[in-house]
């Protein structure tokens, strides 16, 4: 238990959130796009069908917008 806290903690999920599915995707479509991954390339990563889906899952993260 204390080595999956752990994990999720380094992921970068807050230790107060309930991890669930839907988290860990958009937590991965988030990071994919802060690395500027292809929207093409997440979709094979995550599953998604179209475009449309990892957008709503993805925030501009405050460093993209500074930018």
């Amino acid at each position: 238990m204390l080595k999956a806290m752990g994990m999720a903690k380094d992921a970068g999920f807050l230790k107060h959130k309930r991890i669930t599915n839907h988290s860990v995707r958009k937590l991965l479509v988030q990071k994919l796009r802060n690395a500027n991954i292809p929207p093409t390339e997440t979709m094979a990563l995550t599953g998604h069908k179209n475009v449309q889906s990892i957008t709503n899952y993805s925030n501009i993260s405050v460093k993209q917008q500074q930018k």
